[in-house]
């Protein structure tokens, strides 16, 4: 039987439709297929189709949780690569940005991370004494900053010290870390959304009651509102989440307190800094989720297909569940009904090379 050469261009069409897990694999096959992990053009092509899953992280172990839309979950332990042992949950976090996962280890550094490829790159932190908060950049070289803040100590007399804190960016190329002279009240009260290049996170304002989201853009180095959101809280514990969709734009998830009813609202275009116009995307009317305010491990959520795909703390024990939810299906996974102190986020996988000047490990 004589064997059909497909045209290159299918043939890369097909590739990039495939995981990473088996297209790593493949890439022994030939120089060809070997030469699309540094094609930038496949690399984008291949990130553009991924769907979103969740990482997800133990005091010990880590598992990537992909979902089908037919309600069936993948759990797949995940080698432990880091040069740092594992610690203790409170001490320590996993977040994306750009394709990377970084985790930090507090008071000693920060991984950056894909599990696909199975390259680490470690960050040091000079000053042992740098919290984290967020990862963002100010150039398209990606030249990766760290918001986060230090513990300082103010001289009143001979014998008395003031403990304040001082917001601080930690750059990761020189080591160095620049105080931004901010008032700490603007800090983010949860864990802020890298996107761009920038950390975005929900404020509600006490004094006029609104809800709107602030920026810190890593570029300028300063604080400042970004857009009012496009519903506010109706009860003091409605809860407002805001995640990525579609890779480059916003949706925000608002549950009402009293009745449990989830609105999710998407922007039109792509975060550009324009301004910013939001869709009420869908609402589920359903009460079987549970009260999502005050989640002790934090809530991560992606929208695919019309589809809310969620994480977070079960209602009555905390364990972590999976709830997957739309107009026709409510389905609730349990994870683990023995964990209840867990870190977790949204991540697109991908075939994005760890840069070098932070591959300090390869395994």
């Amino acid at each position: 039987m004589a064997v059909v050469k497909l045209p290159w261009d299918l043939e890369e069409e097909i590739l990039s439709r495939l995981p990473p897990r088996p297209l790593v694999q493949l890439r022994s096959v030939c120089k060809h297929w070997n030469a699309l992990f540094n094609d930038k053009s496949f690399l984008n092509n291949h990130l553009a189709r991924a769907r979103p899953q969740f990482i997800f992280l133990t005091e010990s172990k880590i598992y990537s949780i992909d979902i089908n839309l037919g309600g069936t979950l993948e759990v797949r332990e995940l080698p432990y690569d880091f040069p740092c042992q594992a610690m203790d949950l409170m001490h320590t976090t996993i977040t994306s940005c750009d394709g990377f996962l970084f985790r930090d280890f507090w008071k000693q550094g920060v991984a950056v991370w894909n599990p696909w490829l199975r390259q680490v790159g470690w960050i040091d932190y000079e000053d042992k004494g740098f919290h984290f908060c967020g990862v963002g950049y100010d150039s398209p070289d990606k030249d990766y900053k760290i918001l986060g803040y230090l513990d300082c100590l103010r001289r009143v007399s001979d014998t008395y010290h003031v403990s304040y804190r001082r917001v601080a960016v930690y750059e990761c190329s020189s080591r160095a870390v620049k105080f931004i002279d901010a008032p700490f009240t603007q800090w983010p009260t949860m864990e802020p959304l890298s996107l761009n290049g920038n950390l975005y996170w929900v404020v509600h304002d006490l004094e006029t009651h609104e809800c709107f989201i602030r920026c810190f853009d890593f570029s300028s180095e300063i604080f400042k509102p970004f857009c009012l959101l496009p519903c506010q809280k109706n009860h003091s514990r409605d809860e407002l989440v805001l995640a990525v969709f579609k890779g480059d734009r916003f949706s925000l998830l608002k549950q009402c307190y009293v009745t449990g009813k989830i609105e999710i609202w998407v922007t039109n275009k792509k975060i550009d800094g324009e301004e910013v116009v939001w869709i009420n995307f869908m609402t589920l009317p359903t009460s079987n989720l549970p009260k999502l305010v005050n989640k002790f491990c934090g809530i991560s959520y992606f929208i695919f297909d019309k589809t809310l795909i969620m994480c977070c703390g079960d209602g009555q024990t905390g364990a972590p569940c999976i709830y997957i939810v739309r107009e026709d299906m409510f389905k609730k996974i349990q994870i683990e009904s023995r964990i209840v102190r867990f870190s977790h986020c949204v991540y697109l996988p991908n075939l994005v090379a760890v840069p070098l000047k932070f591959r300090s490990l390869q395994v």
